[in-house]
């Protein structure tokens, strides 16, 4: 993937323009299918690659390219693009390339094929208290990941997660708004607002803002999950107006949950948790006494474009070791020697390839984070090829 920092303004000659079906990008490389949809800053298109599969490509909209402004917004809208391309997660929209098109610099990323979440309630009604958490720590685990990288997503709510077709894979998609923060400094960001689900901060050109800002959000996400109701809008509650509490519309709500709602949608940011993982630790199954998880036994699941076995045989304290055999039906079968730590206080999980035992492998190192119910694995790594994503559940 290649990725330029800084747009040369003086080149850019931009007609005003969407792209009709078939129109073909980057010599054939894609071809339009059809507009997805249009918000306050992007659009997105449906395309298919030259080998016929589908990706989504999203760009700056008409009412962008008009403004006076305009090569500002595309420098911010690259440079956010370069950060995002770094936060590979399996529960975030994969970014595969950044091109320029037509003047206009845009993103090719994995098309996900399912429904978002939003279409789920609407059509079932509330969701079981389980499955929603599910999906709040699968969402949750990812927004970690981007406050890592510095940025915010800004647009948490259950139109913008989608579930994968026949699976209970939740993935955080419409990054169009993010933005970088320094955690509790007056910034200057856009307003862009989805009421119900924007803290109160959003609607401030110039206010604090943080990951407490997601925290809302996805507390206010899970809201929904429970209830099939939009909450009370920001402004109006810091009027004055109370927000009802889940519970009473859910009867079958717990009370940690039911509060931890409430605390993740405090209206005054410091009142907040002041980090998802804060947040998640209220109500998320944990064993406290436990202050090293047991890591030994068996994990599987989707590495990279393979599937793999990691077997962890030995661990003394933090440390662990063991083995990774990895299935992949154009390179075969490779087994790998590995060692790793384990952070409990972070739950972060790093995987060093120390060997390779027999087959064909690119030795790599692997950072990843532990699930809260201790029953998942998820990270990134990097080889000489580049990035790939990786997510396993522990089978014993």
């Amino acid at each position: 993937m290649c990725l330029y920092a800084k747009i040369d303004t003086s080149v850019v000659n931009l007609s005003i323009m969407t792209w009709a079906s078939g129109k073909q990008l980057q010599k054939g490389k894609y071809r339009i299918e059809q507009e997805l949809g249009a918000g306050g800053f992007g659009i997105t298109y449906c395309a298919k690659d030259n080998y016929g599969r589908y990706v989504v490509i999203k760009t700056l909209n008409e009412q962008v390219q008009r403004r006076p402004d305009f090569s500002k917004f595309q420098q911010d809208f690259l440079n956010e693009a370069i950060k995002l391309a770094k936060c590979t997660h399996p529960h975030i929209a994969r970014i595969d390339e950044v091109i320029h098109e037509d003047g206009l610099w845009c993103i090719v990323m994995e098309y996900i094929d399912g429904e978002n979440l939003a279409y789920q309630v609407d059509n079932r009604g509330v969701l079981p208290e389980a499955e929603a958490l599910r999906y709040i720590q699968q969402i949750g685990e990812a927004l970690t990941l981007v406050h890592n990288h510095g940025l915010l997503h800004r647009d948490v709510k259950p139109q913008n997660i989608m579930l994968r077709a026949n699976e209970t894979e939740a993935v955080l998609i419409d990054f169009g708004i993010a933005r970088e923060f320094s955690h509790n400094l007056t910034q200057t960001h856009t307003q862009i607002l989805s009421d119900g689900f924007s803290p109160i901060e959003q609607y401030d050109k110039r206010a604090k803002r943080g990951a407490f800002t997601d925290v809302y959000a996805l507390a206010a996400t899970l809201y929904s999950f429970l209830t099939a109701e939009v909450p009370t809008m920001a402004p109006i509650r810091a009027i004055g107006t109370p927000l009802e509490e889940p519970k009473n519309i859910n009867s079958c709500i717990s009370e940690k949950v039911n509060q931890a709602i409430l605390k993740g949608m405090e209206i005054k940011p410091e009142n907040r948790p002041q980090s998802v993982q804060e947040w998640l630790a209220i109500f998320m199954p944990n064993d406290d006494s436990e202050t090293c998880p047991e890591m030994i036994g068996t994990w599987y699941g989707d590495f990279g474009s393979g599937k793999a076995t990691l077997s962890i045989t030995r661990q003394s304290g933090n440390s662990f070791d063991g083995t990774l055999i990895y299935k992949h039906w154009w390179n075969g079968i490779a087994k790998i020697a590995i060692t790793g730590e384990f952070d409990h206080q972070k739950n972060t999980v790093i995987i060093h390839e120390t060997k390779i035992l027999s087959g064909y492998w690119r030795l790599g190192e692997n950072h990843g984070r532990l699930s809260f119910n201790r029953k998942q694995i998820s990270g990134h790594g990097k080889d000489k090829q580049g990035l790939y994503s990786w997510l396993f559940e522990k089978v014993n």
